[in-house]
């Protein structure tokens, strides 16, 4: 299969026939998005057409299948639409900006059948389904959906949830209403350890070149949006085209350079009008540290607008909590180092004159707001302690959960008392500052190693986030040797980190999915290899040339050749290069672009 971008009038391409099956994405800006797979059959429940409804994300549709027996030849990637080629057609996806609707089109008509998965995008129950044909006219068929309870699964049944209408809006003839349910075994939920089983609805099968699927709350809102859409398709791709041309820089068409535009891309699709989602497609929700740690690749005036926002999340223990809005499986409800990343870009904001005297008081008055609960809440033998799981190290596996003193959350610390300093005057956040950075000297550095956390000498690549957030804490000539012996501990010959020492009894060299035991433990996250490359730019470019070069051509590789096609992934196995855990990640997108920036100065 040959994997294709064209991006702001310029294109690269390359076959990768015997890598894994790749996938897309697509985005509403609104909230819903869209990913499928280069596949006949869906490989995730995952995957499929989401759209944000009254402020829930529903799964939509889950498939599409041209009758057909030609296999996918080629994906192309156009930043606003994702075309997939087959030998003598090829079917076009796209989502336009603030509708929910998706619009699929093919070169000639075919028969396409039609999925649909019409739920709660985080709710698996498999009971209680019920799909309906409501109203079929003048070329458009509405499905109506309801979500009753069920006493297998729920303490009633028969209660009604919700209803979804699903307006198809098409240029030929249904040739089949078939209300049938089809069972699929989703191979890569496998390795989620969930649920891999699950029956689908076949509503229908459309002959047609055009076909728009709308979704709303009532049966006359989806249809008024499939029709509009249906008659602006055109219009709507050019909007789109524009906006995303709009966010690629003039460049080359090196694989850096057009990994960078199409991890531009990727970072605008992941937001939306309020937020930022962590990624897609597990994670739908807006985590203050992926945020805070991203918004750096945003415009200046976005970013900006996102720090100031955040000040106002503080809580009285100083913390942010970790998810706005909402949770996830049970990680911890704050995060100990967001208001550090929070405070590292007000910081960068100070240091770059981009605020005004207002701003500026405001983020003062957060800051000491934010010291003063910290000290107050979890000052603990001189350090700030952070209690399990509350890092972005977020899982544990043989009780490692990084409970204590971590090194990262005492250089956000420093950090925080510097920017205090040179907002108030007030000597006394520079005696803060010296004395705390004299402890960590003391007790986390012992001239060639950097502690991870206070007695603990376990090599992990937090020492980078330490170096970016507070370079002062060591001299350049100490980050050297710093850099270098955790180099030796930490290198994966492809171009990445490891989470942990390769030599610690807990390291484990492949992803083992949605159990923790790879997950900090070996695992390999491409934002944390991004920022180390941008550390060691920093510190000493020729002395660690290979090292950077490398990072920048295994981020770029994943970006542009693997997983999800112009998508930076959440992580890889150690062992080897793969896209692996969530395909669409925002800090991955986010620190690509940060060093491609550095390695441009």
């Amino acid at each position: 299969m040959k994997i294709v971008h064209v991006l702001n009038n310029r294109a690269i391409e390359k076959d990768v026939s015997g890598a894994e099956e790749p996938s897309f994405f697509l985005s509403s800006s609104n909230g819903g998005f869209a990913h499928f797979a280069a596949t006949t059959v869906p490989t995730s429940k995952y995957q499929g057409f989401f759209a944000n409804i009254g402020g829930s994300l529903f799964k939509i549709a889950e498939s599409f299948n041209p009758l057909t027996e030609e296999k996918i030849a080629a994906i192309e990637n156009t930043g606003y639409a994702t075309l997939s080629h087959h030998n003598s057609f090829y079917e076009s996806f796209f989502t336009p900006m603030h509708r929910n609707s998706l619009v699929y089109q093919l070169s000639r008509e075919l028969p396409v059948e039609l999925f649909f998965d019409v739920r709660l995008a985080n709710d698996s129950r498999q009971w209680g389904r019920y799909y309906s044909i409501v109203e079929e006219t003048d070329n458009t068929t509405v499905v109506r959906f309801t979500k009753k309870t069920d006493g297998r699964e729920d303490t009633n049944s028969s209660s009604t949830e919700y209803d979804i209408f699903v307006a198809m809006r098409h240029d030929g003839f249904v040739s089949s209403l078939s209300g049938e349910w089809v069972k699929r075994n989703y191979s890569l939920d496998v390795n989620r350890n969930s649920a891999s089983e699950r029956y689908v609805y076949k509503a229908a099968t459309i002959n047609a070149k055009t076909l728009v699927i709308s979704a709303a709350a009532d049966a006359a809102a989806a249809i008024k949006e499939a029709k509009s859409v249906f008659n602006s398709i055109d219009k709507l791709k050019r909007a789109s085209k524009a906006h995303y041309d709009k966010l690629c820089q003039a460049s080359s068409n090196s694989e850096t350079a057009m990994a960078a535009n199409a991890a531009r891309v990727a970072l605008d699709k992941l937001a939306n009008e309020e937020s930022l989602y962590a990624g897609l497609p597990w994670f739908f929700q807006e985590w203050a540290r992926d945020t805070l740690i991203s918004c750096k690749a945003f415009p200046a005036a976005a970013e900006k607008k996102i720090i100031l926002s955040y000040l106002d999340r503080i809580l009285d223990n100083g913390r942010l909590p970790s998810i706005a809005n909402g949770s996830y499986r049970g990680s911890p409800k704050i995060s100990a180092d967001a208001v550090g990343w929070l405070f590292k870009r007000a910081s960068e904001l100070v240091e770059g004159k981009k605020l005004t005297t207002a701003e500026a008081k405001k983020v003062k008055i957060a800051l000491k707001r934010s010291i003063d609960g910290l000290l107050r809440s979890h000052q603990k033998s001189g350090f700030i302690a952070s209690g399990e799981n509350e890092t972005w190290m977020d899982t544990d596996f043989n009780d490692d959960g990084r409970k204590g003193a971590c090194i990262e959350i005492q250089a956000m610390q420093l950090n925080m008392y510097n920017l205090m300093h040179r907002l108030s005057r007030n000597k006394t956040y520079l005696l803060l500052e010296n004395s705390l950075r004299q402890n960590v000297r003391k007790f986390f550095w012992n001239g060639s190693v950097l502690a991870d956390r206070l007695n603990d000498y376990t090599t992990r690549p937090n020492i980078f986030v330490a170096a970016y957030v507070y370079p002062q804490l060591l001299s350049k000539k100490e980050w050297e040797a710093c850099i270098a012996a955790a180099l030796e501990k930490l290198w994966l010959d492809w171009g990445g980190l490891s989470t942990i020492d390769k030599s610690h009894p807990n390291f484990s060299s492949s992803y083992t999915g949605e159990t923790n035991e790879s997950y900090h433990r070996g695992d390999s996250w491409y934002w944390i290899n991004n920022l180390a490359a941008i550390v060691m730019i920093k510190v000493n470019k020729k002395k660690f040339k290979s090292y950077i070069e490398k990072i920048d051509a295994a981020s770029a590789s994943d970006i542009l050749w693997k997983g999800a096609v112009g998508c930076a992934s959440e992580l890889s196995s150690a062992s080897s290069q793969k896209a692996e855990g969530c395909l669409n990640q925002a800090w991955s997108n986010a620190t690509f672009i940060e060093l491609v920036d550095a390695l441009r100065r």
